[in-house]
């Protein structure tokens, strides 16, 4: 097997294979070239970047874009491996292994020469649909299990919505109550503007708009959070904005974006920032209108249809709503699949305690600093309130060490 390491993705020569590749694997849209590149961009600061590519013959068998970074809580450093856009946004992720040469690509990964010492390598989170999970994990504790300590938790769910019908079949398997509620929304939303008999639309951002449409998105976004006395994504996250924007400006240029505007007439009532990625969607935010003559028309239901209704049309599989458990989504058919994290770390006696310290010390800033300063002190002071501590972000994951 050919091994080739890159510290740098304008050296990388391979980002059409590169793609390619990661749609071969069923794998996630947040490890396709552009989003790592623009990723790094953003979050790359004081880490290394190592992508090593796996080859078997000319072959491509697998892509790993990994990162090294050191995270310093009071006296104790730990330099985590983790793969490339796995902290900072809420993406998921997956095995960019072909699933003939896990075994062999596991092998090889933990004799690499060129990748710097680390003390903990976190692979997470592992998608609920991965279908190559369990064989991940065997081969792990197959092939290091004597010398590393392997911890796999599941933490959080992933909503799925099953799409394998269309519209009036897919609604019709919902709860009766639910489909009475559904269209309930719709009349209420209608008698809002019962002069003008306008219908709700719904279009995608394209090439020539997106830009004023993501600027309209981000400022509905954040407009309904603070409504409810939250920050919002945007505000909760360093450069957040930036981010998504350049992504998806990235994504637009493929064809992957779905930034969806749904109006009322001229007005606008919500978006769905998501991105088509195979024969599914991928939603990573969303915004509606917060205004008080909205108020009982539900249009998270509303908005939600509309996207499905497009989903549809492009035959479109599954839509990924990424993590968290919402009863509202639950209402309208979603599913809920396990994501998986994966912890290694070296089994010797002094790396062990100085894990056991770092994880005592990164639940100490969660109970103090997020709990009890960021929830529940910091939105009741007159000042504005800053962005979630970047040293949180990147530690968070290591309390289920």
């Amino acid at each position: 097997m050919k091994i080739k390491i890159y510290h740098d993705f304008e050296s990388i020569p391979i980002q059409e294979e590169w793609d390619r590749f990661i749609e071969s694997c069923n794998a996630e849209i947040s490890l396709m070239y552009d989003w790592c590149n623009i990723w790094w961009k953003y979050y790359g600061r004081n880490r290394s970047l190592h992508i090593i590519t796996f080859r078997e013959g000319d072959e491509l068998v697998g892509i790993l874009p990994l990162f090294c970074g050191t995270i310093r809580i009071g006296p104790i450093a730990i330099r985590k491996l983790a793969l490339v856009g796995t902290d900072f946004c809420h993406s998921t992720t997956t095995i960019p292994i072909k699933k003939e040469y896990i075994s062999a690509v596991i092998e090889k990964l933990f004799s690499i020469k060129g990748i710097p010492s680390w003390d903990i390598f976190y692979w997470g989170p592992i998608c609920g649909m991965c279908n190559n999970y369990d064989e991940l994990i065997n081969t792990l504790q197959k092939q290091i299990g004597n010398n590393y300590c392997i911890k796999s938790t599941s933490t959080k769910d992933q909503t799925y919505f099953m799409l394998n019908q269309n519209n009036q079949d897919y609604l019709a398997q919902l709860p009766k109550k639910q489909r009475r509620i559904i269209k309930q929304k719709y009349r209420v939303l209608q008698e809002t503007n019962r002069d003008k008999g306008q219908a709700v639309s719904a279009e995608f951002a394209t090439e020539e708009n997106y830009i004023s449409i993501f600027e309209r998105f981000h400022e509905m976004h954040q407009k309904h959070w603070r409504s409810q006395g939250k920050l919002g994504h945007f505000a909760d996250y360093h450069l957040a904005k930036e981010f998504y924007r350049e992504v998806a400006g990235a994504a637009i240029k493929h064809q992957r974006l779905r930034l969806l505007e749904v109006k009322l007439g001229n007005e606008f009532l919500g978006y769905k920032y998501a991105f088509k990625f195979g024969d599914k969607y991928v939603e990573y935010l969303d915004a509606r209108n917060s205004i008080n003559k909205y108020s009982r028309a539900g249009l998270g239901n509303i908005i939600f249809c509309e996207q499905l209704k497009k989903a549809l049309q492009e035959n479109v599989h599954c839509i990924d709503s990424l993590t968290g458990k919402y009863e509202h989504k639950l209402r309208m058919g979603g599913t809920l699949f396990p994501t998986n994290e994966i912890f290694i770390h070296s089994q010797n006696k002094h790396s062990v305690m100085r894990i056991k310290i770092f994880r005592m010390l990164v639940n100490a800033i969660h109970m103090l600093y997020y709990n009890i300063w960021f929830r529940r002190i910091m939105p009741r002071l007159p000042f504005k309130p800053r962005h979630l501590w970047d040293l949180w972000i990147v530690s968070n994951k290591m309390r289920f060490l």
